[in-house]
């Protein structure tokens, strides 16, 4: 199989380099791929596929982070976009679709009475972190160790430029660990606002972590001994799991909930979501930004989020998940590697054992991307409602290549 040249994408990149720091910067950029095996810029997408500049097509299953969970250019989602874009989309003043969204969402989601919006998901989760200190009048946010839940000073990843006294009040613990959170609260006692955890763990360059059986009910009986409030960051599994909440999926009970990526397929909008009681407190703080009450983004997400459910798009995308998942983990077998397939099958994670820098990962999803199937080496991947059996079928035929190529590759650094 005749394998990709990415020219003009490294031409780009060269230029981005002179006008963008870093050309392009966070988990975009081409180093955080496999330098020279990925493209750096796509040109056009349409349903489970996207075409790059030098117009090599590709499947999908990074869908923008897990924004497009009906794929590219689903004609529902834009007509109801360019319907309300005819109208216009920023004005002084919120649109109609305010009330619309808002309460489509509060009788969607499982124990949530109002919503508010945001632009990405950083600035719901930082909103949330700020309610839970106005409600507690408390300082502490307890996160996990390694968890991703945005971008914002008091949890980005790089502490550049960022001073010290921004994540003083940040504690974290090992995800599944209850004695350690036991432990942070007890040495804290009195001085913890809030908590925040995804549905289930899924840190970059690392296993998915399930909760474990009775994780949620321990901490929720101890948030709510010691008046901490329980936030759930649902930005990246938030409706792939589950139509009402990930939350319902666990049987978890939190207080405080955050949105985005897959609500409106791409279209920039996020959500807090919250109980009664503490409204007076979300009320209290300040939250605001121009885009945020933009109505283009508020009707591709109600489109969005009724496509999901009258679709049964979380259905097909687990069963598609499996799919993928019983195939690579049998091709893995096949050629005598050992693997790691983690996580909720519709964003799972694939990694290999002993590949403590990830070259083997870099190695074999760079060939993969060379071939026409976009994996991530370092992020997990998304299914989408775009894709198709036949996707997942020709995907498996690559993938045997690439792991044949995987041996080969192990072979030659074991000589």
């Amino acid at each position: 199989m005749k394998t990709y040249s990415f020219e003009k994408s490294y031409q780009m990149f060269d230029q981005a380099q002179k006008l963008v720091p870093n050309g392009i910067y966070g988990p975009r950029t081409p180093h955080f791929l496999t330098y020279g095996s990925y493209p750096c810029f796509f040109k056009k997408g349409k349903g489970s596929h996207v075409w790059d500049v030098d117009g090599n097509e590709y499947i999908d299953y990074m869908c923008s982070f897990g924004t497009n969970i009906l794929g590219q250019c689903n004609q529902e989602v834009d007509s109801a976009a360019i319907d309300q874009m005819e109208r216009g989309n920023c004005f002084t003043l919120p649109t109609d679709r305010w009330n619309e969204l808002a309460g489509f969402m509060v009788d969607l989601i499982d124990g949530m009475d109002w919503v508010a919006f945001g632009k990405n998901g950083s600035d719901v989760t930082s909103y949330a972190t700020a309610i839970a200190r106005h409600y507690t009048g408390k300082k502490k946010i307890i996160v996990v160790d390694e968890a991703y839940s945005g971008a914002h000073f008091w949890n980005s990843p790089d502490p550049a430029g960022i001073p010290e006294e921004y994540r003083q009040h940040i504690l974290s613990f090992e995800y599944n660990n209850i004695e350690q959170f036991k432990t942070l609260v007890d040495e804290y006692k009195g001085d913890i606002a809030g908590i925040m955890l995804t549905p289930y763990h899924h840190p970059a360059m690392h296993d998915q972590i399930f909760p474990k059986h009775g994780f949620y009910k321990e901490l929720e009986d101890i948030c709510k001994k010691e008046k901490i409030l329980f936030i759930m960051d649902d930005i990246r599994c938030g409706f792939r799991i589950h139509i009402n909440g990930s939350h319902c999926y666990w049987g978890a009970h939190p207080d405080l909930i955050c949105f985005g990526k897959a609500m409106a397929n791409g279209y920039p909008i996020s959500a807090i979501m919250g109980k009664n009681s503490i409204k007076p407190a979300a009320e209290g703080v300040y939250f605001s930004g121009t885009h945020f009450f933009a109505a283009l983004p508020m009707a591709a997400a109600i489109t969005t989020m009724k496509i999901i459910d009258r679709d049964k798009v979380i259905e097909k995308i687990y069963e598609l998940g499996i799919k993928l998942k019983q195939g690579i983990e049998a091709q893995a077998k096949e050629f005598g590697l050992g693997i790691h397939y983690t996580g909720h099958p519709a964003l799972p994670f694939m990694w290999f054992e002993g590949d403590a820098d990830f070259s083997l990962n870099r190695f074999f999803c760079g060939e993969a991307a060379k071939r026409g199937i976009f994996f991530h080496p370092h992020h997990n991947w998304f299914i989408c409602a775009a894709h198709t059996r036949e996707d997942i079928e020709k995907t498996l035929k690559v993938t045997r290549q690439c792991f044949a190529l995987t041996a080969d590759e192990m072979a030659k650094k074991g000589d």
